[in-house]
């Protein structure tokens, strides 16, 4: 009897009988066959941070493996739910049965992930800050962690890196080793399925990739080796670099600071000593920032393995790369059709002053995209990224695509020029018939975007913007010397959940 009430008073066993219900239902499986069953491997935000007001009640691990499969597993086999959702339903005025079962699982899968989510939150929130000395002799300018969380590289203005382990709750160095001829600007752990590999970019010009050999005893200086090294073609360093994952496929998107944005591939994706080049193109080609200028350039992929399902149901290629790279005042999303070629979607504009970071937030069971933006201006700015239903809807947005139309990529002057399929994309970008693009590049959609809020809670510039794992939980900090989360509130708009004082030098 008490394990009963343990069961009934559990909110994510609770919502897991909710799905298992739903699944059993004889309608349900009559649409099934063993090919369009879902994968049981967790997504990439599977196993996502918590939202931080619910309740405490701590999950088994039983229930953790559990939760690992989710809506965006159905999603990933489309063909699963395409038959429910295009079902006729008897005069046309209400929702189908498919349609209803899929909205109720989306919503079941939603609240297990919730109630998983808090309970590890509520166990975090009882742990303080730690601090320790990481032993640089210059400031950290960058630091990322690995996929699990349990790896930390730190980057510094002394040229060096130094890669840290996580053990009971303190940091033990594993390595360190000068990495580069002058200040590491950015660095950037790739994902858990090429080995242990770091990306570094640093004012030499340089972007260096590091894989780590087990074989080498810890702080010998030698365990991480260099098996990429790629210099700026502009003669102007790299500002900021992102890795894509997608199981054994990867992808490097890099950014120098007078705005050429590049991607690149393995040649061999089995490893990572030699690159081709995807993408070269100016992503401020009308206004290119002067040497003496301050500049903001970003680049940001979105890291999970499957674009948002309404932009798929439109016609987005399901393997489509995503990528924000924000550019001065402005944001520019670029996506890849089926021919793996990148196109300008959107241009999200706003900020007073440069954008000195852009995140992408996980969450593609939502229907739409949530974008945020740190500018100097001192605001943070919320974007939200959907795709229209018909060509009708898209023309009324209040905010469209707009700069897919006209988004143009001219020759520049004095500089080396973009080649390959980024010289393509700049000549093909003139086209003004979006609504014919599906037909001649196969796999690109229309989408809109607005602006849904601009916080101002800072007091003073914003340098960084990240989002939780789940995407429901947004963390910044800024030259206030403090650590500001937000939440999203009931009534759609982000509002300010905690605040966390820092302690600054004298």
């Amino acid at each position: 009897m008490a394990s009963q009430r343990h069961a009934y008073d559990d909110p994510i066993q609770h919502n897991l009988d909710a799905v298992t219900r739903e699944l059993a239902r004889p309608h349900f499986l009559s649409n099934l066959t063993p090919s369009r069953l879902p994968s049981q491997a967790a997504t990439e935000a599977s196993l996502s941070p918590p939202a931080p007001h619910l309740s405490p009640s701590q999950p088994r691990r039983s229930q953790l493996n559990k939760i690992q499969l989710t809506f965006e597993d159905v999603l990933e086999k489309a063909d699963l739910l395409e038959p429910l959702i295009q079902e006729p339903s008897a005069d046309g005025s209400e929702p189908t049965v498919g349609t209803r079962v899929a909205n109720h699982l989306q919503t079941c899968f939603l609240d297990a992930r919730t109630a998983f989510c808090s309970s590890i939150m509520a166990m975090a929130s009882e742990r303080n800050f730690q601090s320790f000395g990481h032993g640089h002799q210059d400031l950290v300018l960058a630091v990322d962690f690995n996929y699990f969380g349990t790896r930390m590289v730190t980057a510094s203005s002394d040229h060096r890196l130094k890669v840290w382990d996580k053990k009971d709750e303190s940091w033990s160095l594993v390595e360190s080793w000068k990495a580069h001829d002058a200040e590491i600007v950015d660095v950037k752990w790739n994902g858990p399925f090429m080995g242990e590999v770091i990306g570094s970019i640093g004012e030499d010009g340089r972007c260096k990739i590091w894989q780590e050999d087990v074989t080498e005893v810890p702080q010998s200086g030698s365990r991480f080796k260099l098996i990429t090294n790629m210099g700026s073609s502009t003669n102007l360093p790299f500002m900021s670099l992102d890795f894509k994952n997608i199981m054994q496929e990867t992808w490097l998107a890099l950014v120098t600071r007078d705005g050429l944005l590049l991607i690149y591939e393995p040649v061999d994706q089995s490893n990572l000593n030699e690159w081709s080049e995807l993408c070269s193109q100016w992503v401020c080609p009308n206004d290119p920032p002067e040497r003496s200028d301050e500049v903001g350039f970003k680049v940001a992929f979105h890291k999970e393995k499957l674009p948002c399902w309404t932009a798929i149901m439109a016609g987005l290629d399901r393997k489509s790369l995503g990528l924000a790279v924000a550019a001065m005042k402005k944001v520019i999303i670029f996506r890849t059709d089926r021919q793996k070629r990148f196109w300008p979607v959107a241009e999200l504009t706003g900020a007073r002053q440069i954008i000195r970071d852009v995140a992408w937030a996980n969450g593609s069971m939502r229907g739409h995209d949530i974008i945020a933006t740190a500018s100097k201006d001192g605001a943070i700015r919320i974007y939200e990224l959907s795709t229209p239903h018909s060509e009708k809807s898209a023309a009324g947005a209040s905010s469209t695509s707009a700069a897919a139309d006209t988004y143009v990529s001219p020759e520049r002057p004095g500089k080396n020029q973009p080649s390959g399929i980024g010289k393509g994309l700049a000549s093909s970008s003139n086209v003004p018939d979006l609504s014919r693009d599906n037909d001649q590049a196969p796999g690109r959609i229309r989408q809109a975007w607005k602006m849904t809020d601009e916080l101002t809670n800072h007091h003073g510039a914003v340098w960084r913007v990240a989002f939780s794992q789940m995407g429901d939980l947004l963390v910044s900090t800024g030259d206030d010397a403090s650590i500001r989360t937000w939440k999203k509130a009931v009534n759609g708009h982000w509002a300010e959940y905690a605040e966390i004082e820092t302690a600054r030098d004298n």
